[in-house]
């Protein structure tokens, strides 16, 4: 599933960046990764951005539907 589907208060494993080079080296640098494990913390209404933040990292991150549809998760709670 992607991270759009998953809900609040999920904590989800990143499984696969879907994108080009750039997509991916722009998240990096945002601090997200393949392997990583965090935590939904908010959806923001009419389809805004999400909210996450890193469970083993100190990141926390607003990103936005578009991406966030091309960042396959799997639930882990």
């Amino acid at each position: 599933m992607s991270l759009c589907d998953a809900n609040s208060g999920n904590q989800v494993l990143i499984k696969k960046l879907s994108g080009g080079k750039g997509f991916v080296e722009k998240l990096n640098s945002m601090g997200i990764y393949e392997g990583m494990k965090v935590r939904i913390i908010r959806h923001a209404p009419f389809k805004g951005p999400i909210l996450i933040e890193g469970i083993e990292s100190p990141i926390k991150v607003m990103i936005g539907r578009g991406m966030a549809q091309k960042i396959e998760v799997e639930l882990i709670n």
